[in-house]
């Protein structure tokens, strides 16, 4: 698995710490750097901040090949207040992020600076490989489960529970004592609400959650189309970074769900993954990704 690890909120101090180290023992591949940026003082997020994280992510995401796994892990330090919360919620849905302690350069003696700079560093690696650890576990659990109420799109599933259930994975998922079994409990909140319905025709077998407004959302079956490599068009660096992972694990970037009523016919437009009204390009169904692509 391809790891893109990014740190956010750290000095210029810890950056340059960090580029002594091998980037491997962040990524587990040397030459795949951490993605950071400096800040400066005072210390703390600001606005715009999180663009050149997402612009770096998608790019080099963009350079694998579209069956790659890539998992995407943020360590940030937690300042507090709505510039750090504002910082995180850029990295939503698709991000799994851990918060560690501000460090300040020059809180320590001056004869300690540099012992507690690599003893921060040491806490920030630490902290990534446990990030790394847990991507995995959201990997093992989404990996051949493609459909999965865990990827139903967020825009277009109308629902009361799915978007609770995911904004609480995203929140906690770095600090929860078993994920696994976090993860499944959101599962399994969703199900309750959206129970998986199967239908057998023949020697066939069809396979949908329906949303609050009895959309259904079809399994493709073997049917898959290269939905994570469209850019331009309006659309975003997330668009395609949501396209490749959630809650920090990969799933199959070619994966979505084929979406009709029971009765046929099609809402006019959906809101596809950067917000805009898209028409269906069919009128017997529309193909949703779990990122909200809409085709």
């Amino acid at each position: 698995m391809h790891f893109l690890a990014c740190v956010g909120g750290l000095p210029q101090e810890v950056i340059e710490e960090i580029h002594r180290r091998p980037a491997a023992r962040f990524t587990e591949a040397q030459g795949n750097t951490l993605i950071a940026r400096p800040v400066r003082q005072p210390y703390g997020f600001r606005a715009g901040m999180s663009d050149a994280y997402l612009q770096e992510l998608s790019k080099r995401i963009s350079r694998l090949p579209a069956t790659a796994d890539v998992a995407v892990v943020l360590a940030y330090a937690d300042y507090g207040g709505g510039a750090t919360r504002d910082f995180v919620r850029r990295f939503f849905p698709f991000c799994l992020t851990g918060s560690m302690q501000p460090f300040y350069p020059n809180a320590a003696p001056r004869n300690e600076r540099r012992s507690a700079l690599v003893g921060y560093v040491d806490d920030l690696e630490r902290r990534v490989g446990e990030l790394r650890a847990r991507a995995r576990v959201v990997r093992d659990v989404l990996s051949g489960r493609n459909f999965t109420p865990l990827l139903l799109p967020l825009r277009n599933f109308n629902s009361e529970v799915l978007g609770p259930q995911i904004d609480g994975l995203f929140q906690d998922l770095a600090e929860v004592a078993d994920p696994r079994a976090s993860l499944n409990a959101a599962a399994d909140a969703i199900l309750s609400d959206h129970p998986l319905q199967e239908e057998s025709l023949g020697k066939k077998r069809k396979r949908w959650f329906e949303d609050d407004r009895d959309l259904r959302f079809h399994s493709p079956g073997t049917g898959r189309h290269g939905m994570a490599r469209l850019q331009g068009q309006g659309h975003l660096p997330e668009c395609l970074i949501s396209a490749r992972v959630r809650l920090g694990g990969p799933f199959d970037s070619r994966f979505h769900f084929d979406c009709e009523y029971e009765k046929k016919g099609l809402d006019p437009i959906y809101p596809n993954c950067h917000g805009a009204d898209t028409a269906p390009a069919a009128n017997s169904h529309v193909n949703i990704a779990p990122s909200d692509y809409v085709r």
